[in-house]
């Protein structure tokens, strides 16, 4: 059965590694490790972040088709993997770094079409400005590429910058 969120998923996987490739061609040693640590991470944090639900259901623990992932999840788990394959490299962090906003919108467009974050005091589907928002951050990380800021500047600037556009939104997206 076909799934257009797992489409979009996909296709945010294929962007977001064609951009950091692109920007560092040595994402492509490390790409396959975090992308697998990055699922691996999303699902784990899901779990525990719902586990009074998935301790009744142990069951529900592999249904990743079910739904059930987290941006926090994924970040922690493919820092972990940049960490193990590549810590020398902040090249590469910075790379993925860059293109990790436009990722997100992307999948945020599936969280739309899977009907997700759609709170019910406003009328606003949330996803879709954190998708616009996610865009503009990454416009203002691409803008200061060439300006020469450091690969941990790009680090900084996606930290900061998501941080605060989840600061805000928060609060109204469910």
């Amino acid at each position: 059965m076909f799934h257009l969120y797992g489409f979009f998923i996909g296709l945010a996987g294929v962007v977001g590694y064609s951009i950091a490739e692109h920007l560092e061609p040595k994402v492509a040693k490390v790409a396959p490790w975090i992308l697998l640590f990055g699922f691996v991470g999303a699902r784990l944090y899901h779990i525990v972040d719902l586990w009074s639900y998935y301790s009744q259901n142990l069951g529900q623990i592999v249904a990743v088709w079910n739904g059930g992932m987290s941006i926090w999840g994924g970040l922690i788990g493919g820092f972990v993997a940049w960490w193990i394959v590549d810590r020398r490299s902040w090249e590469t962090l910075g790379a993925m770094a860059t293109a990790l906003p436009l990722s997100q919108a992307i999948g945020r467009i599936g969280n739309g079409v899977n009907g997700e974050f759609v709170n019910k005091i406003w009328i606003l589907p949330w996803w879709s400005v954190e998708a616009i928002l996610d865009i503009i951050l990454f416009g203002i990380m691409w803008y200061l590429k060439p300006r020469g800021r450091t690969p941990r500047t790009a680090i900084w600037v996606y930290l900061v910058g998501y941080g605060l556009i989840r600061l805000v939104l928060q609060p109204y997206r469910l």
